[in-house]
C-alpha cells in the first residue's frame, strides 16, 4: 500500500493519478490541495433555504448566518416583495454591517398578461425596469430569474421569443449596472419540438448579456453531468447553486457532503471554468432550517476545489 507522504513525493504522482480509480478519482480533493485547489473563501446563501424563519426575523436570521460564516446573500421576493419590505440600500447596507454582501436577487418571468403593482413585485415582464434601478441601489452585481413561466415555453416559437427576451433583460441589466442572469430547475431539460430548453437558451442568447446560476442539483437530478456544461459554456456560469441529493430519495435534497453528488469534483470544475459564486441552497430538510445551514457552511466552507 502507498504511503500518502510517499505518493504526493514520488514524481510519478500525475501518472499514477491519471490511471487512479473512479473511487480515487471521486475523493481526489482529499489530495487537491497539491495542485492548486483552495477552500471557497466566500460562501454564499440563497435566503430561501431559511424561508421558515426569515420573515419572522430577519435581522436575527441574518446574523445567525453571518455568524455562520457565511460571507454572500442571494434574496428571494417574500411575502412583502422584493428585500422584505426594505429599501434596496438599507438592506444591502444591513448586510454590510453584518459582514455579509449582497451578490444577487431572484425575480420571476411573470407572464404577458399579469400587471406587477409595484416594483416589489417586479417581474421580467411587468416594471422590470423599475426593479432593475431599484437593484442597483444595493451594489449587487446580478438580477437572477428564477423561474420561466410555462406560457414562455411550450413550443419553439416560445423559446425563440423568450430567448429574445432574455437578451432585451440583459441589455436592461447592462444600462442598470448589472448582470442578468438565470436559474433552472428541472424542466429545462425537457424537449420543446428538437430541442432541451436549457441547450436552445444558452445558444439562442448573447453570452455577455445573459449568464447562469447553474442549479447543480437539478441537472444531475435530469440525468445531465454538469462539468460537461462547464466544460461546454466556458464563463456563463458564474453562480452556482450548491444542494446535495438525498442518497435514498433522489427527488429530495439534503446537506452539502452528506448526499451522493460529487461536489468536489464539480466545484473545481466550475472554478476552473469561470464560476465565482457558490451559494448553498437547500429547499426540503429532515431538521430546522437554520441546522441544516450549519451543516451547508461547515462542510462546503471545509472543502478544496
Amino acid at each position: 500500500m502507498i504511503n500518502r507522504r510517499s505518493f504526493l513525493k514520488n514524481g510519478g504522482t500525475l501518472a499514477l493519478l491519471s490511471l487512479a480509480t473512479p473511487a480515487l478519482s471521486k475523493g481526489r480533493h482529499l489530495l487537491s490541495g497539491s495542485f492548486g485547489a483552495e477552500k471557497i473563501k466566500q460562501v454564499g446563501i440563497q435566503l430561501y433555504s431559511v424561508k421558515d424563519v426569515l420573515e419572522q426575523n430577519l435581522n436575527g436570521t441574518l446574523q445567525s448566518l453571518a455568524n455562520m460564516g457565511y460571507k454572500e446573500v442571494e434574496s428571494y421576493p417574500g411575502s412583502k416583495g422584493h428585500y422584505y419590505g426594505m429599501e434596496p440600500k438599507a438592506f444591502s447596507s444591513l448586510l454590510n454591517d453584518m459582514g455579509m454582501k449582497l451578490v444577487s436577487s431572484h425575480f420571476g418571468s411573470g407572464t404577458r398578461a399579469a400587471q406587477a403593482e409595484s416594483w416589489r413585485q417586479a417581474t421580467m415582464l411587468s416594471r422590470f425596469d423599475e426593479l432593475a434601478g431599484k437593484a442597483a441601489e444595493t451594489g449587487q452585481q446580478y438580477l437572477t430569474c428564477s423561474w420561466m413561466d410555462v406560457s414562455l415555453r411550450q413550443n419553439p416559437d416560445d423559446l425563440k421569443r423568450t430567448a429574445d427576451l432574455f437578451n432585451q433583460v440583459g441589455e436592461t441589466c447592462k444600462k442598470a449596472g448589472l448582470q442578468f442572469a438565470y436559474h433552472n430547475h428541472a424542466f429545462e431539460f425537457e424537449k420543446v419540438g428538437d430541442s432541451l430548453l436549457y441547450d436552445f437558451m444558452l445558444a439562442h442568447t448573447d453570452a455577455q448579456l445573459v449568464q447562469w446560476e447553474m442549479d447543480i442539483f437539478w441537472l444531475v437530478a435530469g440525468g445531465l453531468d454538469p462539468v460537461t456544461y462547464l466544460k461546454k459554456y466556458p464563463n456563463r456560469f458564474p453562480l452556482g447553486h450548491v444542494k446535495d441529493m438525498d442518497k435514498l430519495d433522489k427527488k429530495k435534497n439534503t446537506e452539502v457532503g452528506t448526499g451522493s453528488i460529487d461536489y468536489a469534483t464539480i466545484l473545481q470544475a466550475g472554478r476552473a471554468a469561470g464560476m465565482k459564486h457558490f451559494i448553498v441552497e437547500q429547499e426540503t430538510f429532515t431538521r430546522p432550517s437554520i441546522e441544516s445551514m450549519e451543516i451547508n457552511y461547515k462542510n462546503l466552507s471545509a472543502m478544496n476545489i
